[in-house]
């Protein structure tokens, strides 16, 4: 009995030993990877933690992929992401007028670029816009350049209205529709500025903006699809009977249908925030976010004499606005409390990156020596290059006609 209880023991210690030994020898650069991509594991009680992808599709349908990722998704929205789920590729972002768009379309233009993915461009005639699809309808075969041979569309961040349907007709099954959304009172001094819309600026007197404000409807029908009237709504294709009964039941229902149809909402407010999300999302590497601000422009309040309580009346008029202001916020905000304590850390190192990429850009004359990146909890080693800083500085439309001299070999349509 003592000689078995001996050997027990015995194995015991050895089985102890090798257990010891498993746990232990994982390599720096495999608990470094986890930790890049957000995941939590044997914290606390052991108790695994979901990355941002698991969270927020657990949410969704999840569509089946066709052509990246190691294993199906399922079509139940009761089960999460395979932790193999590589970087997504499949983007249809909503270019929303007037709220950061062109900065966020510039680093989905670099992603596809460097790639090789293929942008959805708009079919171009003469003397028009060659990074606008449409500000009145979404996609269609009459206002996009065909599929090339043997390719499929993988990225859409041209200005276009959204329809599920048809942003679903020429995108893959699993692709990712990525929003954006700006305080709406800045959004319309930022309109005002930039598209100096005529049913105000018609209005004859020192102080137009707030004429109009006090009686918005004597110069716009509630149901006008111009700029002057919750335009962000009108991109995210509320109904059209909402803006006239202002339905706040109605507008809740679009609210919570846009919320299964959109994985992310971008916060112009919350930019750096709102891409740190994204980033982790579709799993991209750190470098594919960085960004330098497009198509700026600062708030020129000596063109326009607001009077207090302007906001208050804007408030009003631009209410379907609001609501989807707010409720794209709260969403985000929620989103970011999902992720724990590493995404604030993951957020400060980006801000910082930001910065010495910054001062590395804005050399005169910029050096031909990349800025080194050292290898980071949330990155590999990379390298900031001379052409990375004048891509990240691009216009749009000199960057869409470069995409499209690549992928059609011309720049303009002449018909």
């Amino acid at each position: 009995m003592k000689t078995l209880r001996f050997y027990a023991c015995a194995g015991l210690a050895v089985l102890s030993v090798c257990i010891f030994s498993v746990i232990f020898y994982i390599h720096p650069n495999t608990i470094r990877s986890l930790t890049r991509h957000g995941e939590a594991i044997l914290r606390g009680n052991s108790v695994y933690k979901k990355s941002l992808s698991n969270a927020i599709f657990d949410r969704y349908d999840a569509r089946e992929t066709k052509s990246f990722t190691t294993s199906s998704y399922s079509h139940s929205s009761n089960q999460s992401l395979s932790l193999t789920t590589k970087e997504r590729r499949h983007i249809a972002f909503l270019k929303v007028h007037k709220a950061a768009s062109s900065t966020a379309q510039n680093i989905f233009l670099r992603f596809a670029q460097s790639r090789d993915l293929l942008v959805v461009l708009p079919l171009v005639p003469k003397f028009f816009y060659p990074n606008v699809i449409s500000v009145s309808t979404s996609v269609t075969k009459q206002n996009i350049l065909p599929v090339p041979e043997g390719r499929f569309y993988e990225i859409l961040c041209c200005h276009v209205i959204y329809n599920r349907d048809a942003f679903a007709r020429i995108m893959p099954a699993d692709t990712v529709n990525i929003g954006i959304v700006r305080d709406p009172f800045e959004h319309f001094i930022s309109t005002l500025n930039y598209m100096r819309p005529h049913e105000v600026f018609k209005i004859n007197t020192s102080d137009p903006v707030s004429v109009f404000l006090q009686n918005p409807t004597n110069y716009v029908k509630r149901t006008s699809q111009g700029f002057a009237n919750n335009r962000m709504a009108i991109e995210f294709d509320f109904p059209a009977e909402l803006f006239e009964t202002r339905d706040k039941g109605g507008i809740e229902r679009y609210l919570h249908k846009l919320e299964s149809e959109f994985q992310l909402v971008l916060i112009v407010e919350l930019f750096d925030e709102s891409l740190v999300l994204m980033r982790r999302l579709l799993n991209w590497e750190m470098k594919d976010i960085l960004y330098v601000k497009l198509n700026s422009r600062r708030q020129l309040f000596d063109r326009i004499n607001f009077k207090p309580g302007d906001v208050q009346l804007y408030k009003r008029w631009g209410e379907i606005d609001y609501a989807l202001y707010d409720f794209f916020y709260r969403r985000l905000q929620a989103q970011i409390q999902e992720q724990g304590p590493t995404f604030h850390e993951e957020l400060l190192y980006f801000r910082r990156l930001r910065q010495d990429m910054q001062i590395y850009c804005e050399k005169k004359p910029l050096s031909n020596v990349p800025y080194h990146v050292t290898a980071s909890s949330w990155s590999d080693a990379f390298e900031i290059t001379k052409e990375d800083c004048s891509y990240m500085r691009k216009g749009e439309i000199p960057f869409i006609r470069e995409i499209r001299m690549q992928q059609y070999g011309f720049y303009n349509d002449t018909f």
